[in-house]
């Protein structure tokens, strides 16, 4: 097993499956890859700053195998629940439709009314939770895939049925855990896998399409 980068030089780490320094691959005969001042290109892929994009064409994308990440997907357990389903798409859809109705005249009661003023706070409430169960019913089914909160994420089975999950993953660099999060400015957030080790430069762009389909 190479020693030294055939592209850079740089001594490989005892466990590193890619160079620190410019990406190339421990087994890499050195032609494949060019490096720049900050980034690495090289066929169908990029690396920006440590970043790399496996997207549609995963096992194409810097000729990195998706088996040495490993993706785990890992579910949240509920307690009313024995296969950790949080619920089914159609439910969601139900209440949400109903709920929002509900809430929507709720929201025009006080005007007949003064009495029920004073809840108006808690109708809005509502017809947010409720509304947003209605969208989410009819964007999950198509994205199947939606980040939630922290290291949360939504996503939809082929039986209809919606769980809570999180996504982890090992680091091709350093072979230290990743977990998959949500990061950046609020107009350009992103999921990216990223090494507890390393947070900083070792992250992945994650596609979720990369996951199998739950089949529960």
């Amino acid at each position: 097993m190479l020693k030294y980068c055939t592209n850079c030089q740089t001594e490989f780490g005892e466990n590193h499956k890619f160079c620190s320094g410019c990406g190339t691959p421990r087994n890499s005969s050195g032609h494949v890859i060019h490096s720049g001042e900050q980034s690495v290109n090289a066929i169908g892929s990029e690396i920006n700053n440590s970043n790399i994009h496996i997207g549609d064409n995963i096992n194409n994308s810097n000729n990195i195998d998706p088996e040495l990440l490993n993706l785990k997907r890992e579910f949240v357990n509920l307690p009313w629940t024995r296969d950790g389903a949080l619920a089914k798409s159609s439910t969601f859809k139900k209440l949400g439709t109903w709920g929002s109705l509900a809430s929507i005249i709720g929201l025009f009661m006080p005007f007949f009314t003064t009495s029920l003023s004073s809840i108006q706070p808690v109708v809005v409430l509502l017809f947010g939770i409720f509304f947003s169960m209605l969208i989410l019913s009819m964007v999950l089914p198509r994205r199947r895939f939606e980040h939630l909160s922290g290291l949360k994420n939504l996503e939809i089975g082929t039986s209809g049925k919606i769980y809570i999950t999180k996504i982890f993953a090992e680091c091709p660099w350093c072979g230290s855990e990743m977990k998959l999060r949500m990061v950046g400015p609020k107009n350009q957030r992103e999921h990216l896998l990223m090494c507890t080790r390393n947070p900083s430069q070792h992250k992945i762009i994650f596609d979720p399409t990369a996951l199998p389909d739950i089949e529960k």
